[in-house]
């Protein structure tokens, strides 16, 4: 191959470098917001054990005991199950991160090949035109199935929201929609 042949993928090479950048910083807020979240709740759980330690040793009956366990058992373990649920919806947004960059990524990559057996029919036999026929339906059945995975993973995510498993105001990234990869003129 030619140097010029090379020179022709650089802006894609270039394009494709940016959407990585932009997807590395996505999945680092998201990360940063799990470990924000796994912070502050082993923060507040070390306070509480020692609060509970303390309130423990205080302890002199089978009431107290009992007063004891309703002070700090039942918020511990409401916290705990809070803040599983607060991680579960970081998740939750990581997915649909990871699910639109893929998305994007294949639909850009499709479109290119779809160009590309766009000018080879031009110059292609006669003949040639079923296999090239094939080729697009299998990228157009290729993009479809995406689709429905995409929309699966989203019907999973309703389910778990209307069964209580994320929190109520999970807090939403803004999703950033990637424009079509620019190409630069050699």
């Amino acid at each position: 191959m030619s140097a010029a042949g090379f020179t022709q993928f650089a802006p894609l090479q270039i394009a494709g470098m940016e959407s990585l950048i932009e997807l590395g910083q996505s999945l680092m807020e998201q990360a940063q917001k799990m470990t924000r979240l796994q912070f502050d709740a082993g923060l507040e759980s070390a306070r509480e054990a020692m609060a509970a330690t303390q309130a423990f040793f205080e302890v002199k009956d089978a009431e107290g005991l009992a007063q004891w366990q309703a002070a700090y058992l039942q918020p511990n373990l409401e916290r705990a199950s809070d803040s599983a649920r607060q991680q579960y919806g970081v998740l939750v947004e990581t997915r649909s991160i990871l699910a639109d960059a893929l998305k994007q990524s294949a639909t850009e990559a499709s479109r290119q090949v779809q160009e590309n057996i766009d000018r080879l029919v031009v110059g292609a036999p006669e003949g040639f035109e079923p296999l090239f026929n094939a080729i697009r339906t299998g990228l157009n059945a290729q993009l479809a199935a995406m689709e429905s995975i995409t929309k699966a993973g989203e019907q999973i995510t309703e389910i778990a929201a209307s069964n209580g498993l994320l929190p109520d105001a999970t807090p939403k990234a803004p999703v950033k929609t990637r424009a079509p990869a620019k190409r630069k003129a050699v």
